[in-house]
């Protein structure tokens, strides 16, 4: 299913990821199933964030910003160069101040006023997609076991969201969603909004003002959240099936824990095949395979519509309006 490294040396050749390796130039990869390489190329002591080139794999030259608190997530080239202990206290200081929790309360008038206004957008793509010429019917199955989407459907998307001149947000979101949501406070900003529209959220706050600025203002964020949600679940209400089955593959290592997430989107696949490449893992210490009939209702944006979604990574994606639950 995904790019592997048969090759790939053993854990105890690498030192365990802490904040004397966030050097740039430092060679590591991620502790993820495959064990990921790569390059740290920036620190932004300011905003907390260290800067990664992904430099192998369908990602590779893709750049992320992670936490500094999460370098834990990492593990190093014991070559590298080892940052100074004035530099290391600088970016202990600098988790300090900036780690800080966020818990937004779900409020149950705002998120089904925000419903009801997804329901009343709803309405109105039915009738857009129908003079458009979309089908009355639509069959997913070959598109999910393609896992491609639609160049038909990319294209009512992207003129449907022109009209909203939310486009290009949509797509920057998109194609950060699926390289890694974590990266950045970009996609935290929108689970931000998202919660704010009635539903909770435990997590990170943003550390990067700019990030619900400008034209990621959060009023405009909460425009694009109510519009993207309308137009995927018009579309995929002309499914030609009896209901939306989603399935989702977990893997942990051995000191994680398999809870829920109270965020307001989550990742899920209409492939079981991808779900169960991540639950059969072997580098997984504790795995969980799961799957969910869903109603629509749940549905934010699929890979049926989506660009972003088909490019590097062919997963069949389904992003989902969250639960306290793990689907």
């Amino acid at each position: 299913m995904y790019q592997t490294d048969p090759g790939a040396l053993p854990d105890d050749r690498f030192s365990s990821g802490e904040l004397g390796w966030l050097v740039v130039g430092n060679d590591g990869r991620l502790l993820d199933a495959r064990r990921t390489p790569v390059r740290v190329t920036a620190i932004y002591l300011q905003r907390g964030f260290f800067e990664i080139e992904i430099t192998a794999f369908e990602d590779k030259g893709a750049r992320w910003l992670v936490p500094l608190e999460e370098v834990t997530r990492f593990q190093f080239s014991p070559q590298g160069v080892r940052a100074s202990a004035f530099e290391i206290t600088r970016m202990t200081d600098t988790i300090g101040r900036l780690n800080v929790a966020l818990e937004i309360m779900p409020d149950q008038e705002t998120r089904r006023n925000s419903q009801q206004k997804i329901a009343a957008e709803r309405a109105r793509v039915r009738e857009w997609l129908t003079s458009h010429g979309a089908p009355a019917s639509l069959d997913p199955a070959p598109f999910i076991d393609a896992r491609h989407g639609s160049p038909e459907a990319f294209e009512w998307l992207a003129h449907y969201l022109a009209d909203s001149k939310l486009a290009d947000m949509d797509d920057e979101l998109a194609t950060r969603y699926v390289s890694n949501p974590w990266s950045g406070d970009l996609i935290r900003a929108h689970l931000i909004t998202a919660a704010r529209l009635g539903t909770s959220y435990r997590d990170k706050a943003i550390r990067d003002d700019a990030a619900l600025s400008g034209k990621w203002a959060e009023n405009r964020r909460a425009e694009h959240i109510i519009i993207r949600a309308a137009f995927t679940q018009a579309l995929w209400e002309r499914a030609d099936r009896p209901g939306l089955m989603v399935y989702r593959g977990i893997g942990l290592r051995a000191q994680e824990e398999l809870k829920p997430r109270a965020i307001p989107l989550i990742s899920a696949t209409f492939s079981r095949a991808i779900a169960e490449s991540h639950f059969n893992s072997e580098r997984s210490d504790t795995a969980a395979l799961l799957r969910r009939r869903l109603p629509i209702e749940r549905l934010y944006m699929t890979f049926l519509e989506t660009p972003a979604m088909s490019r590097q990574y062919l997963e069949a994606d389904a992003v989902l309006f969250g639960t306290d639950g793990l689907l």
